[in-house]
């Protein structure tokens, strides 16, 4: 937990909270006056002010992006490091790092890149998890079992124009770094700056593909709903038509002129009944016919269907191949990643 006191999590590295800075740390309260106009921070930004490298970070949590973030701000002024946050559980994440990388030795520019890209190199699975759930989304809406799935498109579109920020909200920051020529290229800064706009800018093409799916995902589901509609007001006129003669017949009957034929025959009624049952007859069999009340689609034939179904094996298959070699892939680049770090 967090106290009044100084933490050090290594010898360059403090952190404070913002109460701290204006009676402790007086030389600090100018850069953050400057950075940390929100409260709470919302932002990820960064600037370079007179040999002064300050900024703040807003990280979302993946378990609920919009809600939940961590927030922080920082500054590396004169060969120290110091972290600004009101939350304790940036300690602990502080920690966390730290523990993974005691071994390697940073300059204090060298560890905040180090951390920027600890914040970000397990994202891709959370995307690709999040991907994975939404092509299984995308079958069951094919399949025609998508009924529920508004309230998680909702969320993940929501949840999509959160990260998608927040990379390009990072990716500014990284470029910033990158352009100040900060590096003193100690420890491989230079190297790290580039591993980290590399996967911020993967991670937002990630995103942008996520996007491009979930709204790909809505509009055949709107397609769905829409035919099925179509095929329901269908249904419901060729009901009305079905029942049109009869109408007719029953009002042409019903006007009671005393020289209709059949009106005054006892049997009329009974000849009556027989017409309109023909009438019904001859309809349902014309509609049959041109298989208007069917809500399938007509029946391919035997060989089609082979076709068909040969034709989506073989999609489904190729598909599956390039998951699992663009998976692979990514798996291969985060070990070669974590080694270079």
């Amino acid at each position: 937990m967090m106290t009044n006191e100084m933490i050090p999590i290594a010898d360059f590295v403090t952190v404070l909270k913002p109460a701290q800075i204006g009676n402790d740390f007086p030389d600090l309260k100018e850069h953050t006056d400057l950075m940390m106009t929100e409260k709470p921070i919302r932002l990820c930004k960064a600037a370079y002010d007179r040999g002064v490298l300050l900024g703040t970070l807003s990280v979302p949590k993946k378990s609920r992006p919009i809600q939940d973030k961590l927030a922080f701000g920082f500054v590396l002024k004169e060969g120290r490091l110091y972290f600004i946050a009101e939350d304790s559980e940036f300690e602990d994440y502080l920690q966390k790092f730290s523990n993974e990388y005691a071994v390697v030795k940073d300059s204090p520019f060298g560890y905040l890149l180090r951390f920027m890209n600890y914040v970000i190199q397990e994202d891709v699975y959370f995307l690709e998890d999040y991907n994975e759930q939404l092509e299984q989304i995308e079958h069951d809406v094919y399949e025609g079992k998508g009924a529920s799935m508004e309230g998680f498109i909702m969320m993940a579109r929501r949840d999509m124009n959160i990260l998608g920020n927040y990379y390009l909200q990072m990716t500014a920051v990284g470029q910033m770094m990158q352009e100040a020529d900060i590096s003193t290229d100690q420890s491989g800064e230079s190297a790290m700056i580039s591993l980290f706009l590399s996967r911020s800018g993967a991670l937002q093409t990630l995103v942008d593909t996520i996007k491009d799916n979930t709204d790909q995902i809505w509009s055949l589901y709107q397609t769905q709903q829409s035919d099925r509609q179509n095929k329901i007001g269908t249904l419901l006129t060729i009901i009305s038509g079905v029942f049109l003669p009869l109408s007719f017949l029953t009002g042409w009957y019903g006007m009671n002129f005393q020289d209709m034929p059949l009106i005054k025959s006892h049997k009329g009624y009974l000849i009556v009944i027989v017409v309109a049952i023909v009438i019904l007859l001859l309809e349902f069999w014309y509609i049959r016919k041109h298989r208007w009340l069917s809500l399938k689609e007509k029946p391919k034939s035997k060989k089609a269907q082979k076709r068909t179904q040969a034709a989506a094996q073989k999609l489904a298959h190729a598909y599956r191949e390039d998951r699992k070699d663009d998976k692979q892939t990514r798996k291969v680049e985060h070990k070669e990643n974590r080694k270079q770090m």
